[in-house]
């Protein structure tokens, strides 16, 4: 029979290979419930359907597994490189938003870079504060035209930024994993350059536009508003 002191080191030493294994984890101030902690895009528990409501990461278990919750629910789930609308049972999703406007999925967590959708790692960008430097604004219209005009109250873009959208309801043609370049902007509104949606179904409600990162490489993490 082993004893005490055999049985702590052994315990230690099996802690100490997984944190090895996970390397260090994230940093406690980037998950919760919070402004500006990392955002779950989309969550399906065990039972139940997809979720896109505002979902976060209670505890990080490993690189892939997390304790996630939406307020009602709380489980341990995996993340995976799946959009919404393709998740099983007790995965999730997190999307992220590279520089040049494109959105992809998180398939690993570390305390400063992230792992897309394949080996590669990239530093995600926030501020001391753990909050995302992304500029998100949220969209009150969209025309179906030639070109696209979004209506976005004070949104802060210029001709030429690179955003990414999600979240549409109505025009859910616009929710793809691509860039769009802002053109022809105004104080609360601005073109999709070259996207013509008058084929598109119409815009009902909803939906943020996002600013990429401004950094090459930079990766931007979408992160709650409250």
């Amino acid at each position: 029979m082993r004893t005490y002191a055999e049985m702590t080191h052994c315990v230690n030493l099996e802690r100490f290979k997984r944190r090895k294994q996970m390397g260090r984890p994230i940093n406690k101030k980037h998950i919760g419930d919070g402004a500006g902690k990392i955002q779950v895009t989309a969550v399906r528990f065990a039972a139940g359907g997809e979720i896109t409501t505002e979902s976060h990461i209670v505890k990080q278990r490993s690189t892939n597994k997390f304790i996630v919750t939406d307020g009602n629910k709380t489980e341990t789930c995996t993340l995976v490189n799946k959009s919404i609308g393709g998740l099983g049972a007790s995965e999730f999703c997190i999307n992220v938003t590279d520089s040049d406007g494109v959105t992809k999925q998180v398939t690993k967590l570390y305390n400063r870079k992230m792992q897309l959708e394949g080996n590669t790692r990239h530093v995600w960008t926030r501020d001391a504060d753990g909050l995302s430097d992304a500029i998100e604004k949220v969209i009150s219209g969209a025309t179906a035209a030639d070109p696209c005009v979004i209506t976005a109250t004070g949104h802060g873009f210029s001709n030429g930024d690179k955003v990414s959208i999600r979240g549409v309801v109505g025009m859910v043609e616009l929710n793809l994993e691509t860039a769009y370049t802002v053109a022809n902007k105004t104080t609360n509104t601005f073109e999709l350059d070259g996207v013509d949606s008058s084929g598109f179904t119409g815009y009902t409600s909803d939906g943020v536009a996002t600013k990429a990162a401004t950094e090459s490489g930079g990766i931007v993490v979408d992160a709650q508003a409250t």
